[in-house]
């Protein structure tokens, strides 16, 4: 006999039905209400890709390592399978990587809504094209859905190799933390989280994340009101310049890592930064065809080793490490780029601006380029102009179509921090591209319409999407309500 009496049953189900009816909306209201520290700016309404996402001054934020699939099952990852098979294709990798992240992410008290920019790197090569198609078919299951509509800045490119060869994609995140969320925060569980590990850190303005015996950290906890500083992608220089360029020689890996990482902080050094103010660093591998990239990956870790995480410098930047055609055609080995935080906020930056550039001399780029705290961060989708014509055309397009998207944002071309170019080498010699796309960059950069020189990185990869020969990338310092809603 129920313990029910059936003139009870209808209250009970339509109590039921209301308390789920209930969670469901308050559900989502967490994920949908509009977060208090961004504005998301779209192409069109209707477009789920928006062209950036405008932060607000004094946001903290959290940087993630660059993630990469696990195995698809306990099974799979005792090496029952060959390679190929156990981490899946990019879909599935991709889907792995997204659910990685979105856990990383809840362990700090975030989660997808509080993502501003996401960088993902999908594998491929001129006889396997990098599947974009997958990799968008999978975000659509984490971003822009009924309960989480929220859509942040992506960029994505095509690139060589991964640490492992069946690697499809590796994924790297930025977030923002909303007001009394997140380890920076004491009393919350993530901080008290933190406090537990008793990591040494190198500055009071950061939490490290990960675990401790790790070379690296899995992500970095940034406190808000910081002049964040970003660098220009270090190159090999080579070892006698003096020689015609087709006779250049740059070394070992060993060699030009060291060399790089000596010239970064060199570089960091006229803007008053040192290593112990690195939080991030991207590391750019250009192995030739046929060579182990996990021997180059190891032998770049060992030179890494000598100047962090180690007694002298016990910090522990979050890193990306990935792998593109970029230089190896004229032997370079690496480049590097950083972000770090200025010693002192207050006076990194004049008052009267929204960032300070150390322009590299005869160059139209700058070393380093240090953001204001007192500025928004416009964290700037890709942008690919297919339709415009030859490299040099897109490239061209991709900057304009950049200076309006600033303009709209009562910004322009002089607020612009930093700027990835990728380049696709398409029927042509790369260091064509790369020319290509610096002669379109020198026209509106360093100019005397223009005299600013932001930080640049050009780095040639396997493809981009929608068969775009560029992809422009970029930071900017904007006026604090460019993030008003």
């Amino acid at each position: 006999m129920s313990v029910f009496h059936s003139s009870h049953r209808p209250g009970l189900i339509w109590g039921i039905f209301g308390a789920a009816l209930a969670l469901w909306f308050g559900l989502a209201w967490t994920v949908v209400h509009e977060h208090p520290e961004f504005k998301v700016v779209k192409i069109a309404k209707t477009d789920l890709k928006p062209m950036s996402v405008v932060v607000q001054p004094g946001t903290s934020y959290f940087f993630t390592w660059g993630v990469t699939a696990r195995p698809r099952s306990k099974l799979i990852a005792q090496r029952s399978l060959p390679e190929e098979e156990r981490f899946g294709n990019t879909f599935q990798q991709t889907h792995s990587v997204l659910t990685n992240l979105r856990d990383d992410l809840e362990q700090v008290g975030l989660n997808l809504r509080d993502v501003v920019h996401v960088r993902a790197y999908v594998v491929g090569d001129a006889e396997n094209p990098p599947d974009f198609e997958s990799s968008d078919r999978a975000f659509r299951d984490f971003f822009g859905t009924a309960l989480q509509p929220h859509v942040p800045a992506i960029t994505k490119i095509g690139i060589a190799r991964l640490f492992l060869p069946a690697y499809q994609t590796e994924i790297e995140f930025i977030a923002a933390f909303p007001p009394g969320r997140g380890p920076l925060v004491p009393g919350t569980r993530p901080w008290l989280n933190q406090e537990r590990l008793r990591r040494v850190e190198t500055r009071p303005e950061w939490r490290s994340i990960g675990r401790p015996m790790f070379q690296m950290s899995t992500g970095k906890a940034v406190i808000g009101g910081q002049a964040l500083a970003v660098t220009s992608a270090l190159q090999a220089t080579p070892i006698n310049p003096k020689l015609p360029e087709a006779a250049w020689t740059y070394g070992t890996t060993a060699q030009q890592s060291t060399s790089l990482i000596k010239r970064g902080e060199a570089m960091l050094a006229t803007a008053g930064i040192d290593y112990k103010d690195v939080f991030f660093v991207r590391t750019m591998m250009f192995p030739e065809k046929g060579v182990n990239i996990g021997r180059n990956f190891g032998i770049f870790g060992t030179e890494y080793g000598k100047f962090f995480n180690n007694p002298a410098n016990p910090n522990r930047p979050t890193r990306t490490v990935m792998s593109a055609p970029g230089y190896a055609y004229r032997k370079e080995a690496l480049a590097l780029e950083m972000y770090a935080l200025a010693k002192d906020p207050a006076t990194a930056v004049p008052e009267d601006a929204r960032l300070k550039a150390y322009p590299r001399p005869g160059q139209p780029i700058s070393d380093v380029v240090v953001v204001s705290p007192r500025a928004a961060l416009g964290w700037m989708a890709g942008i690919v102009e297919p339709a415009a014509g030859n490299l040099e055309a897109q490239a061209t397009a991709c900057l304009q179509t950049l200076e309006t998207r600033l303009t709209s944002l009562g910004g322009g071309l002089a607020d612009v921090a930093h700027i990835r170019a990728y380049v696709v080498a398409k029927d042509m010699e790369p260091r064509l591209a790369v020319a290509g796309w610096m002669k379109a960059y020198s026209a509106m950069f360093g100019t005397e319409k223009n005299p600013h020189k932001p930080a640049l990185t050009v780095l040639p990869v396997v493809a981009l999407p929608g068969g775009g020969l560029v992809e422009v990338e970029s930071l900017a310092a904007l006026p604090p309500s460019a993030a008003k809603k």
